[in-house]
């Protein structure tokens, strides 16, 4: 029966995943972003990102954002972020959409591969701050679903993650300034989420590892003076249920940590929102990343 679930939701994450990478956003005829494409940020072959610039008037010291895409952990690829990559550099945001390594079974891509992998991102980018004009200490993760719960982790842990790659740019700070979620599981140990735990954190496959699974899960990890967090999710997601949300916006407000939610009448990756109803919460996350504290 398990199988027969992980399968379920695997079809549906890949037609969401094949959905987002469609562009909404509306066309800027003024100067363009420069973009550019399949950038080394570490030495595995999966560690490639897209940077888009935002054209030569925008100010230095200006914010950034690692964008993280979602796919079960599994599947995936930094093109769902195009868009909004592009966006996000006409608002004046230095963007990098990241590949990371997916969880295929192979222990080098076992949990937490994928958090280590954005963490090495984070640092590139703030490595590169004065090339590209970055704020260093305003550099935030967006992410959604299974990259939602990667950009919450990173929220969360705070300092850099033991790994493989963890020692690559070591006196520079792993830390975020703000994170985006869209509808990300944030308790993978919970009766509604399967995680693929097989090909995640290398069980039999016999029992749920739910130690591991806690382990990843931002919502036991929460602790005051997190970074902020902004989260949007639908009340009809019937792959990361909403509940994932609500009770992690429980728990940062119960620790005072700023947090703002988007509730929206649709289900995984804004399934049922048209164009412009998506475009406006993607706009209202870049604004938050602009301004995270409100100012």
């Amino acid at each position: 029966m398990l199988r027969v679930v992980v399968a379920a939701l695997v079809c549906i994450v890949l037609g969401a995943v094949s959905g987002q990478a469609q562009n909404p956003a509306p066309q800027n005829p003024g100067p363009q972003p420069e973009v550019r494409s399949n950038i080394a940020y570490g030495s595995d072959p999966a560690q490639h990102l897209d940077l888009c610039i935002p054209p030569a008037w925008a100010p230095p010291g200006r914010p950034a954002v690692v964008m993280i895409h979602g796919g079960y952990w599994t599947v995936g690829d930094k093109g769902a972020y195009a868009w909004q990559c592009k966006l996000a550099a006409d608002e004046g945001i230095v963007a990098a959409a990241i590949d990371y390594r997916l969880a295929t079974g192979d222990p080098h891509h076992y949990w937490p591969a994928q958090a280590v992998d954005a963490q090495l991102a984070v640092r590139w980018l703030r490595s590169h701050a004065a090339e590209f004009g970055i704020a260093p200490d305003h550099i935030c993760a967006l992410g959604d679903s299974a990259g939602g719960q990667i950009v919450l982790y990173l929220a969360a842990v705070g300092h850099t993650v033991p790994g493989d790659d963890a020692g690559e740019l070591p006196g520079v700070s792993s830390r975020i300034a703000c994170a985006v979620d869209n509808f990300g599981p944030t308790d993978l140990s919970s009766p509604t989420m399967w995680p693929p735990d097989q090909l995640l954190f290398g069980s039999d496959g016999k029992t749920r590892p739910t130690d591991a699974e806690q382990a990843a899960s931002p919502f036991f990890l929460i602790k005051p003076a997190m970074p902020p967090v902004m989260i949007a999710h639908g009340r009809d997601d019937k792959s990361v249920k909403f509940e994932q949300s609500t009770q992690l916006v429980a728990a940062l407000k119960r620790d005072h940590d700023p947090v703002k939610m988007t509730v929206f009448d649709g289900g995984h990756e804004f399934e049922g929102l048209t164009p412009q109803q998506t475009v406006g919460i993607v706009q209202s996350e870049l604004d938050f990343i602009k301004h995270p504290r409100g100012q």
